[in-house]
């Protein structure tokens, strides 16, 4: 890449995490993370990655290596990685993959359908040959006993119980209701994992790139964004279901005759945003 290209992606690449931290940066305020406390988190990320991501064919990675591709002086690193604490538990983020894959699998396998394709409602534990939530739960595995399972979706409300004991289905996602620390860690792993979609289509034009798509309308009224918001939660909703029953089929866990190779993860996500017209175009400027 030329000399002006290069200068110019990265103006651009200064634009845009200029964007992506005004939404950041104002729940850190909300939430008491000062810009100190900011700025020793963005060191150790800049060393986690040019430690990681920037190694040399057949080198061992130094801290003059690192140093020079992060700016960060060797002092520096060396005083981050002697003296590095983290701040909060992060055996305590929140995982809600395992929640996640439970509802998928609800509503996404055969076993667990009614004949018109909704789910059943599951008795919590009987035979091995009769659906019930336990053998739902021992079907993704891990070690999180199905009734810690039940109970988180119970209290984000995503199940209810029957007056038999029968787990009823209410939410086709897992959507944390209450805590704000779990939507928090929520932020976190999506905003990631659609950040790291568009890097690798940056790096990765034409076929290779992954499915980046959005719609985008700025002269909408006010009045209409109740009814719009429903129909786009409930076309949000059925998109999703087809989504996950197309990534179920590959699925080496439910389908044994699925394509072999190395073991991958795929994530398709969906979101809707409505927004002040005049305050986005503050942010833009």
């Amino acid at each position: 890449m030329s000399q002006a290209g290069n200068s110019g992606a990265k103006r651009a690449l200064i634009l845009a995490a200029r964007s992506i931290l005004h939404p950041l940066v104002r729940q850190m305020i909300a939430h008491g993370v000062t810009f100190p406390a900011f700025s020793r988190l963005a060191k150790e990320v800049y060393i986690e990655v040019g430690t990681r991501h920037f190694t040399l064919p057949f080198k061992k990675q130094t801290d003059s290596r690192v140093a020079l591709v992060t700016g960060i002086t060797r002092k520096e690193i060396g005083q981050i990685r002697r003296g590095r604490t983290r701040p909060f538990n992060e055996s305590a983020e929140l995982d809600y993959g395992l929640a996640t894959r439970v509802i998928g699998r609800w509503i996404g396998e055969g076993r667990y359908l009614d004949p018109g394709g909704h789910p059943l409602e599951l008795p919590y534990e009987t035979g091995p040959e009769t659906p019930s939530f336990v053998g739902l739960v021992g079907d993704i595995g891990g070690d999180i006993p199905p009734r810690a399972v039940l109970d988180e979706l119970l209290r984000v409300g995503a199940v209810a119980l029957s007056t038999r004991g029968d787990v009823r289905l209410l939410q086709h996602a897992y959507i944390p209701a209450r805590s704000p620390e779990e939507k928090i860690a929520i932020l976190g792993g999506d905003a990631a994992e659609f950040i790291a979609a568009i890097s690798h289509n940056i790096d990765h034009p034409g076929e290779e790139a992954f499915l980046q798509r959005k719609v985008y309308y700025n002269n909408i009224g006010g009045d209409a964004l109740p009814e719009l918001r429903r129909k786009v939660r409930h076309a949000g909703a059925h998109f999703a279901e087809q989504i996950n029953r197309i990534l179920a089929a590959a699925d080496r866990d439910r389908n044994p005759h699925a394509p072999g190779g190395r073991r991958m993860r795929a994530v398709v996500g969906v979101y809707y945003l409505d927004a002040d017209h005049e305050e986005d175009e503050e942010a833009a400027s």
